[in-house]
């Protein structure tokens, strides 16, 4: 897989210029229930799949965040990466697979990507969470609610901040602001931050913490009255002990005891176990194809010693 597509690469809620589609490329326009497809191709099967798949994906972020207010969306599905670079003015990072034109509602993918719908998920939040809360939010926050909402983890994850803890390298959340200058691993790491900061936002605020979020930002509240009213924490306090909250987490000493690990232990050691019993099997094969070869010799010798005493 390419590196724009194995790193979580979803640049959206910063891309607040207009957006424009007069390039070369022809579109197709397929609309329904306010949420209009434009392709390159006049596919209408093809089209009318993906659209039912991107309503389904709508709906759902719809819902996670609380019932987000019905909002028209245009979706440009790019057929290379000339066309997405042109549709994007060449303003993302090269890992880039999808973004979100903020005041425009209009979202671009590119059609070469991994879990496309799942970035299309992660690119409606951004709409929604814009149109919910136009007002400045920290980029962790965006994108942590993107990531939550759209079902992103993958265990390369938890390898990426287990190690930054082990080195030292955790970002501040405060620097996350700073994304769309990253390269790819350090950008791949900061979303995976962002997650993280929003799941131990929700383990401090109860399940709803998110939407309550949400409606303290709809009401016009600023950012940091919100998180203390949600998590009765200072955002300086939030970011230690979310800090604090990581390291114990992503530890050396949890990752070799946590009981959560126990299934994956016990399947390495099936794995060893069936790869020792091979290798044993092959080594007995082995042997008696030699003992065969060596009986063989033998009764040859036999029958050739007697046809001499004839």
């Amino acid at each position: 897989m390419s590196a724009r597509s194995t790193q979580i690469s979803y640049l959206c809620f910063l891309l607040l210029f207009s957006f424009s589609a007069a390039n070369a490329t022809e579109w197709h326009k397929f609309e329904r229930d306010g949420l209009a497809l434009y392709l390159a191709h006049n596919d209408a099967v093809r089209a009318g799949e993906l659209l039912n798949a991107l309503l389904i994906g709508r709906n759902e972020i719809r819902r996670k965040l609380g019932g987000a207010p019905e909002i028209p969306i245009a979706v440009y599905l790019a057929p290379n990466e000339a066309v997405f670079r042109e549709l994007t003015h060449g303003r993302l990072p090269h890992w880039s697979a999808g973004v979100a034109f903020l005041e425009s509602r209009t979202i671009v993918l590119q059609a070469s990507a991994d879990n496309l719908l799942q970035v299309a998920r992660h690119e409606f939040a951004h709409i929604f969470l814009h149109a919910i809360a136009p007002s400045r939010v920290p980029v962790w926050f965006h994108e942590g609610v993107a990531m939550w909402a759209s079902h992103e983890w993958r265990l390369r994850q938890s390898a990426a901040v287990f190690y930054a803890v082990f080195s030292e390298n955790l970002i501040p959340l405060s620097e996350i602001d700073e994304v769309l200058s990253f390269p790819s691993a350090k950008a791949d790491l900061a979303y995976t931050e962002s997650l993280l900061a929003v799941s131990f936002l929700i383990r401090l605020g109860g399940p709803n913490a998110v939407v309550v979020m949400l409606s303290e930002l709809e009401a016009d509240a600023p950012f940091e009255v919100a998180l203390f009213r949600v998590t009765g924490e200072t955002p300086r306090e939030f970011e230690r002990r979310w800090r604090d909250d990581v390291q114990a987490r992503f530890s050396l000493m949890t990752l070799l005891f946590s009981p959560d690990l126990i299934w994956l232990y016990l399947t390495l050691l099936l794995l060893l176990a069936y790869i020792c019993v091979r290798l044993r099997n092959r080594a007995t094969l082995r042997r008696w194809e030699a003992e065969d070869a060596a009986e063989e010799l033998t009764l040859q010798l036999r029958v050739y010693r007697r046809e001499d005493e004839q």
